[in-house]
């Protein structure tokens, strides 16, 4: 609206009420800096930062560096820019992104990371940030100043943070100096959550935002279609374990747990991980769902009602049937795993016999025999590796 004097009848006044802040930020992440798959787009990175003058040229010198290391230098990106968002009275979040076709999205996600482990090592070029200073302080230069701040004082007042007059939001951007950048670059990785298609970049040293960080030790039942997708049933929680990952709800955290006529069960923790059990889908019986149901709180119950057949998701019988003429192990392998256990135990304490009589002046006194002491020890390694390995993988899921 332009003009000196209000439309007549039109009142501006603000009604009284009770001032509410904006949410502190939150997390449902268990470490950071972390990533998820998604969109075959691209990469977005977004991360919550103390808000501050340091911060906004920061975000416009990641912009400059993204665009010119994946578009002009690599090649890799058509779109690489970075944005600075106020989020309330004193965080501001920074987003990052860069699109890419597909053959070209592997290359894109690792010059990405270099860009931001570039910045936070503090290989920041004073020429950068002088040239993103100069467009800020630009801005005060306009002959319409006071129309293009109104926005921005709004939005202050309203989060109740500070509002600079113009002399102090010239000085505060004339005072960033380049360790000041540096000391950003560095809070926006450790807080930083990262959208990549394709492979995940655990190899830079970010965690599995979609996945658990453990599972739990239980009874495994394998996916009667595929036999690397398991369930993992204990006392104290479930595991849902895959080639891609692993996912775990502990009973005791259990925010939510649906429960259907036909035995399905869906539980959802408190970190935001879910897991759907479809008794159909794996080699498991109703009853071997009782953990479940007596670990869960009762507030957390919520029957359901009885679904529709056509909606209760059945196995495929072709995979099923391939699954069943390679099964995951027979009973004879199962035996013979044990056996070799039982055999490590007796070994490891024959062992332990041959050690000490070959050792002892009495019963040697022609002096040991390590020939016999290192048969015997290496007959225990040879029965205790694959025990080893099997209780590993079981440990894990795999087996």
């Amino acid at each position: 609206m332009t003009g000196d004097t209000l439309p007549e009848g039109l009142d501006l006044t603000l009604p009284e009420g009770e001032w509410l802040p904006a949410p502190e930020p939150t997390s449902a992440l268990p470490a950071t800096p972390a990533y998820f798959h998604g969109d075959a787009g691209g990469v977005v990175l977004t991360s919550v930062l103390p808000r501050s003058t340091a911060a906004r040229l920061f975000a416009e010198v990641l912009g400059k560096e993204l665009f010119r290391e994946l578009r002009q230098k690599g090649g890799y990106s058509y779109t690489a820019a970075a944005e600075y968002q106020p989020r309330d009275t004193d965080h501001d979040t920074v987003v990052a992104y860069a699109d890419a076709l597909p053959a070209k999205q592997d290359a894109l996600v690792g010059a990405f990371v270099d860009v931001l482990a570039k910045l936070r090592a503090g290989r920041i070029e004073q020429a950068d940030l002088d040239s993103v200073r100069a467009s800020a302080l630009a801005q005060f230069d306009s002959p319409d100043l006071a129309a293009a701040m109104l926005p921005g004082t709004a939005m202050n007042l309203l989060m109740r943070h500070r509002h600079l007059a113009v002399a102090g939001a010239r000085a505060e951007i004339e005072a960033v100096t380049v360790e000041d950048l540096h000391r950003v670059a560095q809070e926006l990785w450790a807080d930083a959550l990262m959208q990549v298609p394709g492979r995940g970049v655990d190899w830079a040293g970010l965690t599995d935002a979609a996945a658990s960080p453990e599972i739990v030790t239980g009874r495994r039942y394998s996916a009667l279609e595929d036999g690397k997708v398991a369930l993992l049933v204990a006392k104290d929680g479930i595991s849902l374990v895959t080639p891609n990952g692993q996912v775990t709800v502990r009973y005791a955290d259990c925010a939510l747990m649906q429960v259907f006529p036909d035995g399905a069960r869906h539980l959802v923790g408190n970190d935001g991980f879910s897991i759907t059990v479809e008794p159909t889908l794996y080699r498991l019986t109703l009853g071997r769902l009782a953990p479940l149901d007596a670990g869960v709180p009762p507030a957390s119950v919520v029957r359901m009602p009885a679904r529709d057949p056509a909606l209760i998701p059945r196995p495929n019988p072709s995979n099923v049937q391939l699954r069943a003429a390679r099964p995951d192990r027979s009973g004879a392998v199962t035996a013979w795993i044990w056996l070799l256990g039982t055999l490590t135990v007796l070994l490891t304490a024959a062992t332990g016999v041959v050690v000490f009589a070959q050792t002892d002046p009495e019963l040697s006194p022609e002096g040991p025999d390590w020939a016999a002491v290192f048969f015997s020890g290496l007959l225990t390694v040879a029965c205790a590796y694959p025990w080893i390995e099997y209780l590993r993988k079981r440990r894990r899921g795999e087996g």
